[in-house]
């Protein structure tokens, strides 16, 4: 299934520009909670695609990220980091796989970060 960017009013990609400018000099010093999780957790066997809505095993970790102190800066971590869509796996920063790799392409398209 091919993915296509977002368009650059779509709320994550506003997400990312708000995140991206209340990170500066940020430094993390509390424990992410995907390191006190089962690590499978994190990559659903099957991900669910952008025109779904998101598979139980995904809502599941999308819940466990709402509680990490660490979110925000996990998905521009992501996006800073991964080097191709193809690279984009499992749930991070409390979004799916399929949403990141549409938002991954928008920033890249953008040079958004």
């Amino acid at each position: 299934m091919k993915v296509e960017p977002l368009a650059v009013e779509h709320e994550l990609v506003e997400r990312v520009l708000r995140i991206k400018q209340t990170l500066r000099g940020f430094v993390v010093d509390e424990t992410p909670v995907c390191a006190t999780t089962d690590p499978e957790a994190w990559h659903p066997e099957h991900p669910s695609g952008l025109s779904t809505p998101p598979y139980k095993a995904e809502k599941q970790a999308m819940a466990l990220c709402q509680d990490c102190p660490l979110i925000d800066f996990c998905l521009i971590q992501e996006l800073r980091e991964v080097t191709a869509v193809e690279h984009v796996h499992g749930v991070r920063g409390g979004v799916r796989q399929a949403e990141r790799q549409a938002l991954y392409l928008t920033v890249v398209k953008e040079g958004l970060l």
